[in-house]
Protein backbone atom coordinates (compact mmCIF):
# COMPACT_ATOMS: atom_id res chain seq x y z
CA UNK A 1 0.00 0.00 0.00
CA UNK A 2 1.49 3.64 -0.77
CA UNK A 3 1.33 5.96 1.61
CA UNK A 4 -0.08 9.29 0.79
CA UNK A 5 2.99 11.26 0.83
CA UNK A 6 4.44 8.32 -1.52
CA UNK A 7 2.26 9.41 -4.08
CA UNK A 8 3.56 12.61 -4.80
CA UNK A 9 7.12 12.09 -4.38
CA UNK A 10 7.47 12.94 -8.42
CA UNK A 11 5.64 14.27 -11.61
CA UNK A 12 3.94 17.71 -11.88
CA UNK A 13 2.02 17.86 -9.04
CA UNK A 14 4.87 17.12 -6.84
CA UNK A 15 6.21 20.06 -8.79
CA UNK A 16 3.55 22.06 -7.95
CA UNK A 17 3.17 21.24 -4.49
CA UNK A 18 7.26 22.31 -4.23
CA UNK A 19 6.81 25.78 -5.85
CA UNK A 20 4.11 26.57 -3.43
CA UNK A 21 6.40 25.74 0.18
CA UNK A 22 7.78 29.14 0.28
CA UNK A 23 4.54 31.05 -0.11
CA UNK A 24 2.26 29.10 2.89
CA UNK A 25 5.56 29.20 4.60
CA UNK A 26 5.34 33.19 4.18
CA UNK A 27 1.85 33.09 4.59
CA UNK A 28 2.61 31.12 8.30
CA UNK A 29 5.72 33.11 9.37
CA UNK A 30 5.61 36.10 7.96
CA UNK A 31 3.14 38.07 10.52
CA UNK A 32 4.58 36.38 13.47
CA UNK A 33 8.28 37.38 12.82
CA UNK A 34 7.62 40.57 12.09
CA UNK A 35 5.70 41.01 15.35
CA UNK A 36 8.11 39.12 17.23
CA UNK A 37 10.90 41.79 15.59
CA UNK A 38 8.68 44.98 15.97
CA UNK A 39 8.65 43.74 19.96
CA UNK A 40 11.75 44.06 20.40
CA UNK A 41 12.92 47.16 18.55
CA UNK A 42 10.37 48.68 20.47
CA UNK A 43 11.30 47.25 23.87
CA UNK A 44 7.55 45.85 24.48
CA UNK A 45 6.77 43.33 26.35
CA UNK A 46 8.93 40.50 26.12
CA UNK A 47 6.92 37.63 27.73
CA UNK A 48 4.31 38.70 24.90
CA UNK A 49 6.38 36.74 22.02
CA UNK A 50 4.62 33.79 23.08
CA UNK A 51 1.97 34.85 20.88
CA UNK A 52 3.64 35.61 17.60
CA UNK A 53 5.40 31.96 18.31
CA UNK A 54 2.35 30.53 18.99
CA UNK A 55 0.90 31.80 15.55
CA UNK A 56 3.77 30.20 13.62
CA UNK A 57 3.52 27.12 15.48
CA UNK A 58 -0.41 26.88 14.24
CA UNK A 59 0.72 28.77 11.00
CA UNK A 60 3.04 25.71 10.29
CA UNK A 61 1.12 22.78 11.55
CA UNK A 62 -2.09 24.22 9.94
CA UNK A 63 -0.45 23.74 6.16
CA UNK A 64 1.49 20.66 7.36
CA UNK A 65 -1.98 18.93 7.92
CA UNK A 66 -3.87 21.00 5.31
CA UNK A 67 -0.92 20.74 2.74
CA UNK A 68 -3.68 19.01 0.15
CA UNK A 69 -6.51 20.76 0.56
CA UNK A 70 -5.89 23.42 -0.89
CA UNK A 71 -9.28 24.98 -1.40
CA UNK A 72 -8.47 25.94 2.48
CA UNK A 73 -5.61 27.87 2.53
CA UNK A 74 -6.73 31.34 1.27
CA UNK A 75 -9.12 31.31 4.47
CA UNK A 76 -6.45 30.06 6.97
CA UNK A 77 -3.96 32.49 5.43
CA UNK A 78 -6.57 35.45 5.92
CA UNK A 79 -7.00 34.48 9.17
CA UNK A 80 -3.66 33.85 10.63
CA UNK A 81 -2.26 36.98 9.02
CA UNK A 82 -4.76 38.94 10.25
CA UNK A 83 -4.20 37.46 14.43
CA UNK A 84 -0.89 38.35 13.90
CA UNK A 85 -1.66 41.78 12.32
CA UNK A 86 -3.73 42.34 15.25
CA UNK A 87 -1.00 41.31 17.80
CA UNK A 88 1.14 43.77 15.95
CA UNK A 89 -1.94 46.54 16.91
CA UNK A 90 -1.61 45.60 20.57
CA UNK A 91 2.46 46.70 20.75
CA UNK A 92 2.03 49.90 18.97
CA UNK A 93 -1.49 51.38 18.16
CA UNK A 94 0.26 53.42 15.09
CA UNK A 95 0.37 49.23 13.69
CA UNK A 96 -3.34 48.92 14.33
CA UNK A 97 -4.09 48.65 10.52
CA UNK A 98 -1.69 45.85 10.16
CA UNK A 99 -4.94 43.34 11.06
CA UNK A 100 -6.25 44.28 8.23
CA UNK A 101 -3.32 44.72 5.90
CA UNK A 102 -1.52 41.46 7.03
CA UNK A 103 -5.01 39.61 6.49
CA UNK A 104 -5.73 40.88 2.57
CA UNK A 105 -1.85 40.09 2.24
CA UNK A 106 -2.44 36.16 3.83
CA UNK A 107 -5.25 35.69 1.59
CA UNK A 108 -4.25 36.97 -1.93
CA UNK A 109 -0.63 35.00 -1.23
CA UNK A 110 -2.32 31.57 -0.26
CA UNK A 111 -4.92 31.70 -2.91
CA UNK A 112 -1.99 32.56 -5.54
CA UNK A 113 -0.56 29.50 -3.85
CA UNK A 114 -3.92 27.17 -4.21
CA UNK A 115 -4.56 28.30 -7.98
CA UNK A 116 -0.84 27.10 -8.76
CA UNK A 117 -1.85 23.67 -7.54
CA UNK A 118 -5.17 23.48 -8.49
CA UNK A 119 -5.00 25.33 -12.23
CA UNK A 120 -4.64 24.21 -14.72
CA UNK A 121 -6.12 21.12 -13.98
CA UNK A 122 -4.69 18.09 -15.27
CA UNK A 123 -5.03 14.19 -15.12
CA UNK A 124 -1.61 13.99 -13.44
CA UNK A 125 -4.12 15.57 -10.29
CA UNK A 126 -5.47 12.42 -10.21
CA UNK A 127 -3.59 10.35 -8.99
CA UNK A 128 -2.14 12.85 -5.95
CA UNK A 129 -3.63 12.70 -2.68
CA UNK A 130 -4.63 16.88 -3.14
CA UNK A 131 -8.28 17.39 -2.85
CA UNK A 132 -10.22 18.74 -6.18
CA UNK A 133 -13.02 20.94 -5.86
CA UNK A 134 -15.36 21.62 -8.74
CA UNK A 135 -17.79 24.61 -8.42
CA UNK A 136 -21.44 24.56 -8.90
CA UNK A 137 -22.74 26.20 -11.99
CA UNK A 138 -26.09 28.32 -11.05
CA UNK A 139 -25.48 27.40 -7.29
CA UNK A 140 -23.41 29.94 -5.70
CA UNK A 141 -20.94 28.94 -2.94
CA UNK A 142 -21.66 25.22 -3.70
CA UNK A 143 -18.43 22.82 -4.51
CA UNK A 144 -18.17 19.08 -4.89
CA UNK A 145 -14.67 18.19 -3.22
CA UNK A 146 -13.27 15.12 -4.91
CA UNK A 147 -10.80 13.72 -2.24
CA UNK A 148 -8.70 10.42 -2.27
CA UNK A 149 -11.25 8.63 -0.08
CA UNK A 150 -14.12 10.27 -0.43
CA UNK A 151 -16.51 12.75 -2.17
CA UNK A 152 -18.08 15.59 -0.53
CA UNK A 153 -20.57 18.48 -1.29
CA UNK A 154 -19.71 21.62 0.63
CA UNK A 155 -20.31 25.37 0.76
CA UNK A 156 -20.52 28.35 2.74
CA UNK A 157 -23.70 29.64 1.87
CA UNK A 158 -27.11 28.07 3.55
CA UNK A 159 -27.23 24.90 5.20
CA UNK A 160 -24.53 23.94 3.48
CA UNK A 161 -22.44 25.92 5.74
CA UNK A 162 -23.68 23.32 8.31
CA UNK A 163 -24.21 20.02 6.66
CA UNK A 164 -22.25 18.58 4.14
CA UNK A 165 -22.87 15.44 2.67
CA UNK A 166 -20.02 13.11 2.22
CA UNK A 167 -19.77 9.61 0.72
CA UNK A 168 -16.33 7.33 1.05
CA UNK A 169 -15.74 6.37 -2.53
CA UNK A 170 -16.50 2.67 -2.21
CA UNK A 171 -19.75 3.59 -2.15
CA UNK A 172 -20.09 5.49 -4.91
CA UNK A 173 -21.81 4.02 -8.61
CA UNK A 174 -21.77 5.37 -11.92
CA UNK A 175 -20.89 9.10 -12.32
CA UNK A 176 -22.15 10.18 -15.36
CA UNK A 177 -21.93 13.80 -17.40
CA UNK A 178 -25.66 14.26 -18.42
CA UNK A 179 -27.77 17.29 -20.12
CA UNK A 180 -30.55 18.82 -17.77
CA UNK A 181 -33.72 20.32 -19.69
CA UNK A 182 -34.69 22.48 -17.23
CA UNK A 183 -34.09 24.51 -14.01
CA UNK A 184 -35.07 22.37 -10.69
CA UNK A 185 -34.57 22.15 -7.28
CA UNK A 186 -33.37 18.40 -6.04
CA UNK A 187 -33.16 17.57 -2.71
CA UNK A 188 -29.94 15.58 -1.64
CA UNK A 189 -30.85 11.87 -0.54
CA UNK A 190 -30.23 11.04 2.53
CA UNK A 191 -29.88 14.73 4.29
CA UNK A 192 -33.93 15.93 3.25
CA UNK A 193 -33.14 19.50 4.57
CA UNK A 194 -30.91 20.01 1.89
CA UNK A 195 -31.44 21.24 -1.80
CA UNK A 196 -29.51 21.49 -5.11
CA UNK A 197 -30.47 24.35 -7.54
CA UNK A 198 -29.91 23.06 -10.99
CA UNK A 199 -29.99 24.89 -14.10
CA UNK A 200 -30.15 24.05 -17.70
CA UNK A 201 -26.86 22.53 -19.73
CA UNK A 202 -24.54 20.14 -18.58
CA UNK A 203 -24.14 18.46 -15.27
CA UNK A 204 -22.64 15.32 -13.16
CA UNK A 205 -24.61 12.60 -11.87
CA UNK A 206 -23.23 10.52 -9.25
CA UNK A 207 -25.20 7.86 -7.80
CA UNK A 208 -24.81 7.52 -3.97
CA UNK A 209 -26.66 5.17 -1.39
CA UNK A 210 -29.43 5.94 -0.99
CA UNK A 211 -30.29 7.61 -4.42
CA UNK A 212 -28.08 10.36 -6.70
CA UNK A 213 -26.51 13.80 -6.63
CA UNK A 214 -27.53 16.01 -9.87
CA UNK A 215 -24.95 18.86 -9.71
CA UNK A 216 -24.67 21.51 -12.85
CA UNK A 217 -20.57 21.24 -14.02
CA UNK A 218 -19.35 22.03 -17.27
CA UNK A 219 -17.35 19.28 -16.32
CA UNK A 220 -19.09 16.02 -16.25
CA UNK A 221 -16.24 13.91 -17.52
CA UNK A 222 -13.64 15.09 -15.94
CA UNK A 223 -15.05 14.69 -12.60
CA UNK A 224 -16.14 10.92 -14.01
CA UNK A 225 -12.30 10.14 -15.09
CA UNK A 226 -10.96 11.91 -11.52
CA UNK A 227 -13.82 9.45 -9.94
CA UNK A 228 -12.91 6.31 -11.56
CA UNK A 229 -8.97 6.75 -11.07
CA UNK A 230 -9.32 7.49 -7.79
CA UNK A 231 -11.55 4.57 -6.72
CA UNK A 232 -9.23 2.33 -9.07
CA UNK A 233 -6.33 3.37 -6.88
CA UNK A 234 -8.07 2.95 -3.70
CA UNK A 235 -9.30 -0.59 -4.67
CA UNK A 236 -5.01 -0.94 -5.80
CA UNK A 237 -3.96 0.11 -2.21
Amino acid sequence: MRGRDEQVTGGVVAARLRRVRPHLALVAAGAPVVGAAVTVVLGGWLPGLVVPALLLVLGAAYFRTRRFRPRRWPTAGAVLGALGGAYLGAVSPWLSPSAVLFGLGGWLIARRARDSVLRPYTPDLADSPVEIPWRARGAPGLELLVAHDRITLAGGRGRFRLVRPMVALSGVGAVEQVMVARRATLPVPGVGELRVTVTPGPAVRITVPPGEWIVPTDHGREIARLVARRKELAGAS
